[in-house]
């Protein structure tokens, strides 16, 4: 790739006009919540009494523990085990398996092979349909129902995230030349930490990646050296705006509409003021950016333009970030357009995703 297709493709085209009217935010869920019900063959049988089932249940939770999803008991029918174990007769694997021979009689008797769910239900429209097939287990995760039917945000939010997209769009047009931009915030105040745009010298001058480096600025680091002017702070302030360009900084202040936009980042806390500030009572669950202040970008939110490629996805997943929210898909888009990477399990981090829709 010469120079000039590289910077090509740092400095796309200016971005059209975006309606901000129908205004929308979809979580980007993994495909275990959207995928279609797979089902698996089954051996299962009808005992001849209801007294036959506390011998049978016992003997098959301890000797062929499946279907941990499922109920194993629908009215007198009971699920045995997966049709594929089953290397030759169903009572050849009831022995080799030890099953007495009083269950076994039991569970040879009216026989049948059917299919039933393969997996467990995420959400409760998954769950439904399911259970058409098998009495299901099912655990509701409120949250996650949230972030299907998009009731996870209240109203103050949502607006707040809807000002985050108009300025995407706006330091883009008017500051950027049409490049990718990116904005960190601290949801907590909310306060915008940092704000970048794709640099046009490397081809991994990306625009997220400077993000990160100016965050790291907001904390006394970053290692990319810039031609960028940055906002100096006053002597002795309790917050820092070190991680915003003078540039981005000055538009912000001369738009009417961003003059009640908190601005700045909380500075790096000392190690004393970590240990006053973290509770009495230990909370694995609390969020360390209260608990601890700024490192990385734990418990920052980023609100970016275009959907982050692979190697910047990355970078947000090393840098601890809570939430992403994008604009615009990519072609080379990491987190819905060509992979989710936010869904993957190994992965000693994950953020949540979402797409402003409009």
């Amino acid at each position: 790739m010469d120079n000039n297709e590289i910077k090509d493709n740092l400095c796309p085209p200016a971005t059209k006009k975006i309606k901000i009217d129908n205004f929308g935010i979809k979580a980007i869920l993994s495909d275990d919540y959207k995928k279609d019900i797979e089902l698996m063959q089954v051996h299962s049988c009808q005992l001849e009494s209801k007294q036959q089932l506390q011998a049978v249940i016992k003997e098959l939770a301890l000797k062929l523990p499946h279907f941990q999803h499922l109920k194993r008991v629908h009215d007198r029918n009971v699920l045995i085990c997966p049709s594929d174990d089953i290397k030759e007769t169903l009572e050849q694997h009831l022995k080799l398996h030890q099953i007495s021979d009083n269950v076994l009689k039991a569970l040879c008797r009216n026989v049948n092979v059917i299919e039933v769910p393969a997996s467990s239900a995420k959400l409760r429209v998954q769950y439904e349909k399911m259970s058409k097939f098998w009495p299901c287990k099912f655990h509701p995760d409120k949250y996650a129902e949230s972030l299907q039917n998009g009731s996870n945000f209240t109203d103050s939010q949502r607006a707040y995230h809807k000002r985050m997209a108009e300025l995407l769009w706006k330091l883009s047009k008017d500051v950027s030349k049409g490049q990718n931009v990116g904005i960190c915030v601290d949801p907590r105040r909310p306060s915008i930490v940092a704000i970048a745009a794709a640099g046009d010298g490397s081809s991994h001058q990306h625009c997220v990646m400077w993000l990160v480096d100016h965050v790291a600025r907001s904390q006394r680091g970053g290692a990319w050296q810039s031609d960028v002017e940055f906002v100096k702070d006053e002597p002795h302030t309790k917050s820092t705006l070190s991680g915003l360009p003078q540039i981005f900084y000055d538009y912000l202040k001369q738009d009417a509409a961003c003059q009640d936009l908190s601005l700045g980042a909380e500075l790096p806390r000392r190690e004393e003021q970590q240990q006053q500030s973290e509770p009495v009572v230990e909370d694995i669950h609390a969020d360390n950016l209260c608990k601890y202040g700024p490192y990385l970008c734990t418990g920052y939110d980023v609100y970016l333009l275009r959907e982050p490629c692979l190697m910047c996805s990355m970078a947000l997943v090393h840098s601890r970030v809570k939430r992403i929210f994008f604009l615009e898909q990519s072609e080379n888009g990491a987190l819905t357009s060509k992979f989710q990477l936010h869904a993957v399990k190994e992965l000693n981090h994950h953020y949540e995703v979402f797409q402003f829709t409009m």
